[in-house]
């Protein structure tokens, strides 16, 4: 069973469906929206460790004032192993993140068999120099992390600013309220070629089809690295590298959708395609 457990896919959920947000106090580009992805088994090495997967998530960007961006989201999978185990699991994420990018509000539960397996609540605020984070569940406390680590959403919003600024590499910390709520972790993206739109004017079209189809477009992989706080037993090191504990590849639109994600877990890879995508009403920020 442990190779069930193995998946994280909230990870998947923050990485591809947080929408983008726009620099601190400018709301053009925030782009509420419903997202479809139906999940299945991409790779499986010769270990054998996940034999069978196949599941659906579905994503709703609310910006229902103008304070923030809220994201919620449930994903269903059921998986099986070389054991023959299987396993179905729902996972439940509900998060707020303020538009200015000062602070983030979380709440994960993670059912496993019908049973409440995974449970986290907190939240964050970014103060001078560094990320204070409050926790109710699975444990009543407080931790601390120095220097620059930014939210979901922020860390969607720079890779765009990247990407649209022709550079190959980003780099940067990442806190999501993941795992027991107390990991940040390393990430690092590849940023490939510009993919060019058509151009036209998002209003002006009817289905989400057509809006992608003008929207300016790259692909990108990020690869997740355990923090610089993590236990040396969590890193891996082959080859004298250091090899990420899993990487997010997809088609990475201008207004922060995604599509076409593979999610690579070393042993095993997922992929994810977009069935269905609906905008939703933005609020007047004027």
């Amino acid at each position: 069973m442990g190779a069930l457990r193995a998946v994280r896919p909230g990870a998947f959920a923050l990485a591809v469906a947080t929408g983008a947000l726009a620099p601190a106090g400018a709301w053009a580009q925030l782009v509420p929206h419903r997202a479809v992805y139906d999940m299945s088994l991409e790779r499986s090495d010769e270990k054998g460790v996940m034999t069978s997967f196949n599941g659906r998530m579905v994503v709703d960007v609310v910006a229902a004032d103008c304070e923030g961006l809220a994201t919620n989201t449930r994903y269903v999978f059921q998986s099986g192993s070389d054991s023959g185990a299987m396993l179905l699991t729902d996972l439940r994420t509900v998060q707020w993140e303020a538009a200015d990018g000062s602070a983030f509000r979380f709440m994960t539960r993670r059912y496993d068999d019908l049973n409440l397996t995974e449970e986290t609540d907190g939240k964050a605020r970014h103060t001078a120099g560094s990320l204070d984070v409050e926790l109710k569940v699975p444990d009543d406390r407080q931790v601390s992390f120095k220097g620059e680590v930014l939210f979901p959403a922020q860390h969607l919003n720079r890779l765009i600013d990247a990407a649209r600024a022709n550079q190959r590499m980003f780099a940067a910390r990442l806190y999501e309220g993941a795992d027991a709520g107390d990991r940040i972790y390393d990430t690092f993206a590849v940023i490939g070629r510009l993919r060019a739109g058509t151009g036209e004017t998002p209003e002006t079209l009817e289905t989400a089809a057509q809006v992608l189809a003008g929207l300016d477009r790259w692909p990108v992989t990020i690869s997740y690295f355990p923090g610089p706080d993590a236990p040396a037993e969590e890193r891996e090191i082959l080859g004298g590298e250091e090899v990420p504990v899993y990487a997010i590849s997809s088609e990475l639109f201008e207004n922060g959708v995604s599509r076409r994600v593979v999610l690579d877990y070393g042993d095993f890879s997922l992929k994810g395609e977009l069935t269905d995508l609906v905008f939703t009403p933005k609020p007047n920020c004027d």
